[in-house]
Parts: C-alpha cells; sequence; structure tokens
C-alpha cells in the first residue's frame, strides 16, 4: 500500500493513496468527515470533480455513494439536486471535502504537496517521481527503470551477486 504524507494546515496527515501512478501524480487530499474525526486519501485526477469521480469508483466509494433504497432522503421537490458521478450515480458530499489548490496551466504539480512511502519507494518520493517510474523491481518493490525489473540497491545487488 503507497502512503502519502502531507500537511493540511498545522497537521501531518497521512492518506492511503486510491490510485498512485494513474494521473502524472497530480494528487489531491479528499477528507470524509466521520463524527469527531476524519478518514484521508489520495487521490490522483486532473480536477477536483474528477479526484471525486476517481475516489466514488474506489473500494472507499460506498462513503460518498447514496444507496438507492435511501434516494428519498435526499430529494427535494422529488427531485436529487446533488452532485452525479461520471458513472451517474448520486452521490452525497456534506461530508467531502478536496484539498489542494488549482494551478491550471502551470505544468506539471502537485495540487495537494505530499510525498509518498510504501515498501522500496526511497525517502521523499514525489507523486510525480513516482508517476514516471517505469517498473518496479520484483525483488524489493523499488523503482527501477530497467526492463529486467531488477534494480540496483544493496538488497538486490547482494541477492545476485554469486557465493564463492
Amino acid at each position: 500500500m503507497i502512503v502519502a504524507k502531507g500537511r493540511l494546515g498545522n497537521h501531518e496527515i497521512e492518506a492511503e493513496v486510491i490510485n498512485p501512478g494513474d494521473w502524472f501524480g497530480k494528487t489531491w487530499l479528499i477528507e470524509i468527515g466521520c463524527g469527531f474525526s476524519s478518514s484521508f486519501f489520495a487521490v490522483e485526477a486532473d480536477t477536483v470533480t474528477d479526484a471525486i469521480d476517481e475516489f466514488s469508483g474506489s473500494a472507499y466509494g460506498h462513503l460518498i455513494l447514496i444507496d438507492d433504497a435511501d434516494i428519498a432522503d435526499y430529494l427535494e421537490d422529488g427531485e436529487f439536486n446533488g452532485y452525479y458521478n461520471d458513472g451517474g450515480q448520486s452521490c452525497d458530499l456534506d461530508n467531502c471535502m478536496v484539498h489542494g489548490e488549482e494551478r491550471p496551466g502551470r505544468g506539471e504539480y502537485t495540487p495537494w504537496a505530499c510525498v509518498y512511502t510504501g515498501p522500496g519507494l526511497p525517502e521523499g518520493f514525489t507523486p510525480i517521481a513516482y508517476s514516471r517510474v517505469e517498473a518496479f523491481c520484483e525483488g524489493c518493490g523499488a523503482p527501477c527503470e530497467y526492463d529486467s525489473h531488477v534494480c540496483l540497491c544493496e538488497v538486490c545487488q547482494a541477492a545476485s551477486e554469486p557465493l564463492t
């Protein structure tokens, strides 16, 4: 599992990355309010609405998707005037906040500044760097640029050296 680490105001945040590498490292922070606390998720997407769509289609989508049996609770004058995701499903965004700074026309950037951490990833690995990785080592999980999927880390080198 890849975890994004960053800040939200004065708070250190750790958020599971829903779709690492899927949108060139353009990472948004999704906050789902759960009573007195919140759950955080990082999503790579082009825009805020794309981030909501990606999140709603993930394993955690049930946190914002409205069940058909409950849709009557959300109707005003017989109509649902809320948000529909890209699949046409209605979403409850009352307890959902997307954090990040939109900067159109500025090239590569990460709307929510963070670094990715996880098995084999070097310290301070940015989402943009993650999106550029061509492959991951089969031995240690570290990013590599080799078709063989074997990196040059000390662990893999030691494992590949013949015993003498």
